[in-house]
């Protein structure tokens, strides 16, 4: 290579001694500091393309491996400190402190393996760059310039309510993952995987490289932490066969979705009437008698919690609800 990356020497002070002492490489001939939060990854990349040279080749000459970069640092057990330290003149605490946290004890998949994100600016301005906090789940703005961060696969017009939501939800499991705090973490796996089987999305993902499957799924952790039964009760309302795939896929949470059922028949008779004007008795709907959920009825509730906040009163709630899906169903209070 152009750099004259070498072996190891190797030096035999005498035969007698009959002993070889490894003398780590010299360091290397270009070294671009790394910027603040960068990824180990990222930076050996930087350097590899600086010393005209691959990252494989590099990782080899650093005593990595061969492969895909370290990024994790419970993969940095094996590593020759000595020599990798050396060779880019960091020390260790500065190499392990680029690396990304072992997250294998937490339900909830908040880091991704791969770069589902990136900050156009920052990116543009450092071509291959890539930011620790750019893989968490919670991380939409770019902590080095405050850019909005951009998804592999965007969305498009995203609505500022759906973005104000998400953005709550992100901040509930940042906390939630600085405190260690399991027993909220499992409740947010718990939602995450009701909205999987109630097919709102694709993937109810929150480190998703879709930009709109992450930011719904990010308002579930949101709704899930903050008002769980009354969330449930509105996207399960009058659908049975979900609420059946449920029972048979968490029975240990029967009681759970009892009191779900409970809420949903008070919304019933909070909302009177939506199934008789929108399925009268004995039609049939897409060949079942089974109704669907009302989209008009969906669409208040939202609203109402949009409103009045999430933390608002569920009376106060379930009745502005009821104006609101009224007042757009042309019903006269």
């Amino acid at each position: 290579m152009a750099t004259g990356l070498d072996e190891a020497r190797v030096e035999h002070p005498s035969p007698a001694r009959r002993c070889i002492r490894v003398t780590p490489p010299g360091p290397l001939p270009f070294r671009p500091p790394p910027a603040r939060d960068e990824l180990l990854s990222s930076w050996i990349g930087r350097l590899a393309r600086a010393n005209h040279c691959s990252a494989e080749e590099l990782c080899g000459y650093l005593g990595l491996g061969q492969g895909r970069v370290l990024e994790r640092i419970n993969n940095l057990g094996q590593v020759d400190w000595a020599r990798l330290c050396s060779a880019v003149q960091r020390t260790q605490h500065e190499i392990a402190a680029m690396t990304l946290p072992d997250t294998v004890h937490h339900a909830v998949r908040y880091l991704s393996r791969h770069d589902f994100q990136h900050c156009p600016g920052c990116a543009e301005q450092t071509p291959g760059l890539a930011l620790r906090h750019w893989r968490f789940a919670w991380s939409l703005t770019c902590e080095t310039c405050g850019q909005s961060l951009a998804a592999k696969y965007p969305a498009g017009a995203v609505s500022d309510r759906l973005l104000a939501r998400a953005a709550r939800g992100a901040q509930v499991l940042e906390t939630a993952v600085a405190n260690n705090d399991l027993r909220r973490l499992r409740r947010m796996d718990l939602t995450l995987h009701v909205v999987s089987m109630l097919d709102v999305c694709r993937s109810a993902s929150v480190i998703s490289a879709n930009e709109r499957e992450r930011l719904i799924a990010l308002t579930a952790v949101d709704v899930g932490m903050t008002r769980p039964l009354l969330g449930a009760a509105i996207i399960l309302r009058g659908n049975e066969r979900a609420v059946r795939g449920l029972r048979r896929a968490f029975p240990q949470h029967g009681r759970v979705f009892e009191r779900i059922r409970a809420l949903t028949h008070y919304l019933d008779q909070r909302l009177p009437g939506r199934w008789e004007t929108e399925h009268p008795t004995g039609q049939k709907t897409n060949g079942t008698s089974r109704p669907s959920a009302s989209e008009s009825a969906l669409q208040a509730a939202r609203q109402a919690i949009s409103e009045l906040g999430s933390e608002a009163d569920r009376q106060a709630l379930l009745a502005r609800a009821d104006a609101i899906w009224k007042r757009s169903s042309g019903i006269e209070h």
